[in-house]
């Protein structure tokens, strides 16, 4: 049995340890939001959920490797900013590639609140529909919404003046 935290709740898969993340999320536990794209193969990032804060393709990694992990699937992002960006974007085409997007820009933005260009750009999730503009779109947005929320540095204390004796 793998044991984990998915989404804030703890669950037992009782299926055998080789099986993919994916399935186990979506024939076990009934969260359908992540998708199967490219076959098992981990190329297209529509299956990407977010494991121990880092965006991992569940179509290539076995639940007995993810013991004790804490994992989050776009079913656990409904509220989050990146998600409302996508909508407010109006970045959603056809909608296969949206869950993992979520998943792979919340993770990304967790890592790095303000990313440059080229780490958005070095995310492997694909879109077919081209929605690729406003989905960057979607995060740069996310970013600011996330920034504006965040509470304000503490301030720094004065520096200690030593006068020599």
């Amino acid at each position: 049995m793998a044991k984990m935290r998915v989404n804030g709740q703890a669950l037992e898969f009782a299926m055998d340890p080789a099986t993919p993340l994916l399935w186990a999320l979506r024939d076990a536990a009934n969260l359908t939001g992540t998708k199967q794209g490219c076959g098992g193969l981990g190329t297209c990032g529509a299956c990407t959920v977010i494991v121990d804060g880092a965006a991992i393709l569940s179509c290539t990694v076995p639940i007995g490797s993810l013991e004790g992990a804490d994992v989050t699937t776009i079913e656990g992002l409904a509220s989050h900013p990146v998600t409302l960006a996508v909508v407010a974007e109006e970045a959603v085409q056809c909608g296969f590639c949206i869950p993992g997007f979520v998943c792979a820009a919340a993770a990304l933005l967790q890592q790095s609140p303000r990313p440059s260009a080229e780490q958005v750009d070095a995310l492997l999730n694909l879109c077919a529909c081209g929605a690729q503009p406003r989905l960057r779109r979607a995060i740069a947005r996310a970013a600011g919404t996330m920034a504006a929320a965040a509470p304000p540095a503490p301030p720094k204390p004065p520096e200690k003046v030593v006068s020599p004796r």
